[in-house]
């Protein structure tokens, strides 16, 4: 059993958020049932999906690392990464993948709540408040991973890329909605 808990122990948390995640995105269509379609479930399950994939992607715990480290200063790996390799491609990728990986999430999840005023400003808050209590899971689990402000800055930006994205694919598919008409 002991075996069995040191190797799969760590997609517990992963299982609780996506369980908890599917259980209120069901209860909240099944609300609003009578006033949607079956497509309207789509942005949720995609939502829930792309938590999912941050999850696996962020909390799984790294071999052969006893413990994780922290970055509160913001650029700072950077910054070193500049001094004393002079190449950026390290850091930029890894900034870059933080962007990225958040762009799903936020996308879905704007499509979920297209209805909501302010809604790149929610989309965003939203994704920095997931991004926080990941680096506060990575900081707090023993995963042997490095909680860093970086990471959650980079999050949160991405974040508002994919609520962008929304409002400009809204936008589109609209005028073609029009156009067809």
């Amino acid at each position: 059993m002991k075996e069995l808990w040191s190797a799969f122990g760590w997609v517990l948390p992963i299982m609780i958020i996506l369980t908890v995640t599917l259980i209120f995105a069901i209860s909240f269509w099944k609300k609003r049932r009578g006033k949607g379609r079956w497509m309207n479930l789509l942005p949720v399950l995609f939502t829930c999906i792309s938590i999912g994939g941050i999850c696996l992607i962020t909390l799984t715990p790294l071999e052969n690392v006893s413990e994780g480290s922290v970055n509160f200063d913001p650029f700072s790996n950077l910054k070193l990464n500049l001094i004393y390799r002079n190449h950026l491609d390290v850091p930029i990728r890894n900034l870059l993948a933080n962007i990225v990986l958040f762009i799903p999430f936020t996308f879905f999840l704007a499509w979920w709540m297209r209805h909501s005023k302010q809604l790149i400003l929610m989309v965003t808050f939203l994704g920095g408040m997931f991004s926080f209590g990941i680096e506060l899971a990575q900081y707090y689990l023993p995963l042997g991973r490095a909680t860093d402000i970086d990471d959650w800055i980079m999050n949160t930006l991405g974040s508002f890329v994919g609520g962008i994205l929304f409002v400009i694919a809204h936008y589109i598919y609209k005028l073609l909605v029009i156009n067809k008409k």
